[in-house]
Formats: C-alpha cells, sequence, structure tokens
C-alpha cells in the first residue's frame, strides 16, 4: 500500500510561526563525507590533494565546503609558535599568489584544510638543539597576500594602521560567514553558535517583538511580513537573557549575520534572493544611495570586489537586477549590474548562463576577483 502525506497545513502553520523553507542540494558521496567532515572541523585539519581544492570562487573549497589551508610542519621554529613567541607559517584563504607559487613547485601535500573556527590548529616540529618533536595547538594568522586577492574588508587600499587593522582583527567565523552564499553545502550551524543560552520563553519574547515592529528589519528596513523566518530578533549587549525591549532590535538574517561577534551565523544564496527580492520590491535597492547604500545592501560575498570599483571611481551599480527574455519573463537575477554597459556580476550559475545567452558580459565571483588582480 503506497502511503501519500500531505504537509502543506503544516507547513503553513509553521512558516506563521517564523519558520523558513530552505532547499538543500544532498549529495551521496560513499567515500565518506562523515569522515571528511570530522576532519575539516577540527584543529588537526584533513589532509588534501592539490588537485580537490577547488579555486574557482576566488576563496578555497573542498568537497563543496569553504575550507582555509595551512601548513603543520612548523619546523624548528615550533617553540616560538607553541608560546606565542612567533605568528609561524601563515593560512590561506584565498587564491593568492603565494598558493600558486605552492602550486606550480607542486608543494600542495604541505597543507592541511579545516573550517574550524577557533583560531588554533594543530602543529608540529622539531625544538633544537634538543632535536625534539613536538606538537600542539597553535593561533596562526592570515596570510596578508589572500588579504590583498580578496580585498578583504578594503585591505587591498587600505592605509597601514586600516591593513593592520584587518589584518589583526581577523576573524576566522566572520570570514566563513561572509562568503557563505558562494556554497550550497555548509557546516552544520550548532558548531558556530555562540557561547550562552535563550530564556525558556525566548520563542514567546521573539515573536511578540517582530510583530511590535510588524516585522520589519530596524535596519536595512526590508518588510518581511510573507517571510517572518528571516526576520531575527538580536540582543544588543549579546546577553541572551536580557529580554527587555531596549536590547531587543529586529534584524533580517543579512543584516543580523553583519553584526559584532555574529560570524557564527550563515546566508544561503536563496535566502539572500529573497531578502533582496523583496528589498527592490519595497524600493530599497537602488544606486542613487550611491557606493556607501551599495556596499551595505549587496551580498557581502561582493564586499571586497564593491569596495575596490568604488576606490576606481566606476559608476555605481544596481544591486539585484533582473533580466527578462523576449517574453517578459525573468531568466536571470544578477547579485550587482550594470545595465548601461550590459555587465554584471553572478553567482547563480544557471542565471549567468541565461543572461550572457542574452547577450550581457557576465563574470562570476571568481572572475571578477581574478580580472582585479590581473
Amino acid at each position: 500500500m503506497k502511503i501519500k502525506s500531505d504537509f502543506n497545513d503544516l507547513w503553513a502553520s509553521a512558516k506563521r510561526m517564523g519558520e523558513y523553507r530552505v532547499v538543500f542540494d544532498i549529495k551521496v558521496n560513499y567515500s565518506g563525507f562523515e569522515d571528511v567532515d570530522n576532519g575539516l572541523s577540527s584543529s588537526e585539519g584533513y589532509e588534501v590533494d592539490i588537485g580537490d581544492i577547488d579555486v574557482q570562487k576566488g576563496v578555497l573549497s573542498y568537497e563543496g565546503r569553504q575550507v582555509l589551508l595551512f601548513i603543520p610542519d612548523q619546523g624548528s621554529n615550533i617553540d616560538d609558535v607553541l608560546s606565542g613567541k612567533a605568528e609561524g607559517k601563515k593560512f590561506h584563504v584565498a587564491d593568492c599568489r603565494t598558493l600558486d607559487s605552492m602550486r606550480r613547485q607542486k608543494r600542495f601535500s604541505r597543507y592541511k584544510a579545516t573550517y574550524n573556527i577557533s583560531g588554533k590548529f594543530q602543529v608540529y616540529g622539531v625544538s633544537f638543539p634538543q632535536r625534539v618533536e613536538r606538537k600542539g595547538e597553535a593561533g596562526l594568522k592570515v596570510c596578508k597576500n589572500c588579504l590583498m586577492y580578496l580585498n578583504y574588508r578594503g585591505y587591498r587600499s587600505g592605509s597601514g594602521s586600516e591593513k593592520t587593522n584587518v589584518y589583526s582583527n581577523f576573524d576566522i567565523a566572520e570570514f566563513l560567514s561572509t562568503y557563505s552564499t558562494l556554497f550550497k553545502s555548509m557546516p552544520d550551524r550548532d558548531g558556530f553558535e555562540e557561547a550562552g543560552t535563550y530564556s525558556d520563553d525566548w520563542s514567546v519574547v521573539s515573536t511578540r517583538y517582530r510583530e511590535s515592529v510588524s516585522y520589519r528589519c530596524e535596519s536595512c528596513s526590508v518588510d518581511l511580513t510573507s517571510e517572518p523566518g528571516l526576520l531575527h530578533t538580536h540582543h544588543i549587549s549579546g546577553n541572551k537573557r536580557e529580554n527587555h525591549s531596549a536590547n531587543l532590535k529586529a534584524l533580517c538574517l543579512d543584516c543580523h549575520r553583519k553584526q559584532p561577534k555574529h560570524g557564527y551565523m550563515r546566508i544561503t544564496h536563496d535566502q539572500m534572493g529573497v531578502i533582496n527580492k523583496l528589498r527592490k520590491a519595497q524600493g530599497l535597492l537602488h544606486s542613487s544611495s550611491g557606493w556607501e547604500g551599495v556596499i551595505r545592501i549587496a551580498d557581502k560575498a561582493l564586499d571586497g570586489l564593491l569596495r575596490y570599483y568604488a576606490s576606481r571611481g566606476l559608476a555605481t551599480p544596481e544591486v539585484g537586477y533582473e533580466l527578462a527574455n523576449a517574453n517578459d519573463e525573468v531568466v536571470a537575477e544578477l547579485e550587482v549590474a550594470w545595465p548601461e554597459s550590459r555587465r554584471g556580476i553572478a553567482i547563480d550559475e544557471a542565471h549567468l548562463q541565461a543572461a550572457r545567452e542574452l547577450g550581457w558580459n557576465v563574470l562570476t565571483v571568481g572572475d571578477a576577483l581574478k580580472s582585479m588582480n590581473g
């Protein structure tokens, strides 16, 4: 007997309570993704082969997961690295010139991949003059060439002090969150949540507060009445148990993840698309606000590119630009676009191809980064 179940009514009720449906691609890999994720989530990392590291998005990925690459062997410098007296060998987050050099020298076997956000890496080396092998966890620093390649937080065009600030305060969780829309596979969110617990009545408190502001983001002003699950209630102080209204702020998922110490949050490209569609329909997406407004509201994965274009004096683009075919059907949505010159940047591969078929010059984020560094 075949049993059919209709969950439409159940889903409709859940949606009214603030849940949001996300479609994920489930890929079966019999080599064991569980072992891969266990390795990638640890400070020890996962040994990878050069041919398996994907650099097409500009940032690094392995089996569809965004990763960092680091060298566990710190050589004779191991004592100073473990004690914190020396920074050690840098970890990589992008397809920078250092990695390109390593690739040409076929030295990728020295690297391990991880998406652990603790900032601690399992390293080893030989202590001299005792010639004793030592190992342990150390806090490594990010590669400056990677920051330059991505123009991360404006690093490329920043002053000396601004570059030092970006480098010194680099946060892995925040970095991974910035580029989360480029990936369909993301680590379990539970592993990224900040410390602290909500009060027992938090669900009721959150719902009532969002209702009190008519389900409108108090940062970008997007009305999420139709998608309440994409509107969060943020604790301004960071204390999850301080639920008085002065400490609460309704934020869409995009604005919420941009708050300090919220790098653990992830947003998919589909979720970002829904938010920007609503922003556009409500007249919140336009280029008249200048580059500052474009950078604030566009997908964070494009932040470095947009900061670079702004520094070069380019015209401000349209955010969330839709392209229609001859039948006036929307066939593509570009993250940003310059309609006058028929140029744009797209994250979704299908939308990119559809735009190109209409005669547009559209780049992926990875191709745009290559062009910026060309």
